[in-house]
């Protein structure tokens, strides 16, 4: 296994997975109060949100030591996600196989959240702990089994390199389809976000959290969020761009802009659907990640017959 770091690749990784969410999150607040003809916050006020809880004290209702300890797993999982993924033509920490490594980290963030709603004896957020587990048991089988397509497709598992070589047949654009659907899926947008659910259960997961750890809970969400959007604009950005000839930092950074412009274009078109959707029951979410999980096997024996 042969690891290659760029420290290029780890400043443009820390800096966008450090300040995008945030201000990703205040422009969807922005257009979802448009959507419902409000005014809206100002796009800074998700940063404004976490600057003050992190400056507050949290509020323990327990004593045991993982419901401190899983938001800073959360928040170090979805950072370790985004490590991987490239910015442009750097990539903070490439090796082969990182696919895998990929998916074990992502998973993490939303293991981390259970092991949090779970350490205290509320039941709103037992509930939801609940909840988040079997939206992860439900929707992570979609997201490997469409990143498994594009890597049998492309021959090989670095995760870097499979948008430089996946071919375009019919299996191709049905994982593609598949991958916005997990993607979105998994980041918690509405109609999925039932681990949350304010009006039914008080925020679930969240709902004891308070403070520094509510904020860096909170921050690892939207980090994951971005992971997810950030993986889906490279997987559609390479694959356009590569027959471009853009070799060098110029190169790489028209690539990087382009993964970025998607990304803010995806964000309001989210932010309008969350506006005008209402939440599924978690036995809907689940169904429908069931049907999908089922077309998603079909799709896979398609791209094994060479299709």
């Amino acid at each position: 296994m042969m690891e290659r770091i760029s420290i290029v690749g780890i400043v443009a990784g820390v800096v966008i997975t450090a300040l995008l969410p945030p201000f990703l999150d205040g422009i969807a607040r922005r257009v979802k109060a448009r959507v419902q003809y409000r005014v809206g916050p100002p796009i800074m006020q998700t940063f404004y949100d976490l600057q003050k809880l992190f400056g507050l004290p949290s509020l323990r209702p327990t004593e045991n030591k993982w419901f401190r300890v899983a938001p800073y797993l959360a928040l170090a999982s979805a950072f370790s996600a985004a490590f991987l993924l490239p910015y442009g033509k750097w990539v903070p920490v490439k090796f082969s196989g990182d696919i895998v490594v990929f998916l074990y980290v992502l998973a993490m963030v939303s293991v981390a959240i259970i092991i949090g709603a779970f350490s205290t004896q509320n039941a709103h957020s037992n509930i939801g702990g609940h909840r988040e587990m079997m939206m992860l048991l439900s929707v992570e089988p979609i997201l490997g089994i469409a990143l498994g397509i594009f890597a049998f497709k492309a021959g090989t598992l670095s995760l870097s390199e499979i948008p430089l070589k996946v071919p375009a047949s019919f299996s191709t654009v049905l994982a593609y389809l598949l991958l916005i659907y997990a993607a979105y899926a998994e980041s918690g947008f509405v109609p999925f976000d039932v681990a949350e659910a304010e009006t039914e259960i008080a925020g679930g997961v969240l709902v004891e959290y308070s403070g520094r750890l509510l904020g860096v809970l909170e921050y690892a969400m939207l980090a994951k969020r971005l992971v997810l959007l950030w993986l889906l604009s490279t997987f559609l950005t390479i694959p356009i761009l590569r027959g471009i000839q853009l070799t060098g930092i110029a190169g790489g950074l028209v690539v990087l802009v382009v993964q970025l412009i998607l990304v803010l274009v995806a964000y309001p078109i989210i932010a309008a659907l969350e506006a005008t959707n209402a939440r599924y029951r978690i036995d809907q979410a689940v169904a429908l990640n069931t049907r999908i999980f089922l077309l998603s096997l079909v799709v896979l024996a398609v791209a094994a017959v060479g299709w």
